[in-house]
């Protein structure tokens, strides 16, 4: 089955701020919620993942829970967030780049490809790609909504549009966290059975950061940078 597709639209641009406050800094260090948002992952307590996706903000927090869980677990557990295709009639999961990211990539890494659509045997890649960007300070992964964009939207039976904002700080025990990925994603997340899964991830640059700078990143530049 060919996979549902999202007609591209102009991003918003707003700006953000290039730091976060202390006081929200706190917060989010904190594990504090809004009640319209999924939480922020918790720390993982050794290697061991409760993989759940019966909700999309479950589906949302296992994922954030695996990205900062460094380790073969961690990766398995990541990668069970999306839709596979082992039967006919499946969707299969497909990631669409920034565009603005992906011209700067290829510009700046000659005769490499950047494939796209993005499939789940190269989103594989990229657990292992985030885990060594700070390689010996812990994570923070925080999703939170876009609240620029319109709520979570039915548009095909057992398929939810989601737009979410997402942040990867390191944490170094020597000093204040530092914000290392960050962008916009627009989902597709389907639910089959009690399983909920994303089918498609268009990704979107944060305008705070923009399309060139390689200290505070994207999904799509990691994607493309993962070996």
């Amino acid at each position: 089955m060919e996979p549902v597709t999202l007609n591209p639209r102009p991003l918003t641009r707003f700006a953000l701020a290039a730091a976060l406050a202390p006081a929200l800094l706190a917060l989010l260090l904190a594990g504090c919620t809004n009640p319209f948002t999924p939480a922020n992952p918790q720390p993982p307590s050794g290697d061991a993942i409760v993989e759940d996706f019966s909700s999309i903000d479950a589906l949302l927090n296992t994922m954030g829970t695996a990205i900062q869980t460094r380790t073969t677990t961690g990766a398995d557990a990541y990668i069970h967030a999306f839709a596979e295709s082992t039967t006919t009639g499946q969707r299969a999961f497909y990631a669409y780049h920034d565009q603005s990211v992906k011209a700067f990539w290829t510009s700046t890494h000659l005769g490499q490809s950047a494939p796209e659509p993005w499939p789940l045997a190269l989103e594989r890649r990229l657990h292992s790609e985030l885990s060594s960007i700070r390689q010996n300070d812990p994570y923070i992964f925080s999703w939170t909504r876009d609240t620029q964009q319109s709520s979570d939207t039915e548009i095909a039976p057992d398929v939810w549009l989601v737009h979410i904002v997402y942040k990867l700080y390191a944490t170094p025990a020597t000093s204040d966290p530092v914000l290392i990925v960050s962008g916009f994603a627009d989902l597709l997340i389907q639910q089959v059975g009690s399983k909920w899964s994303i089918i498609e991830w268009h990704d979107r640059v944060d305008p705070a950061y923009g399309a060139t700078n390689t200290e505070v990143t994207s999904f799509t530049y990691q994607r493309l940078s993962a070996p």
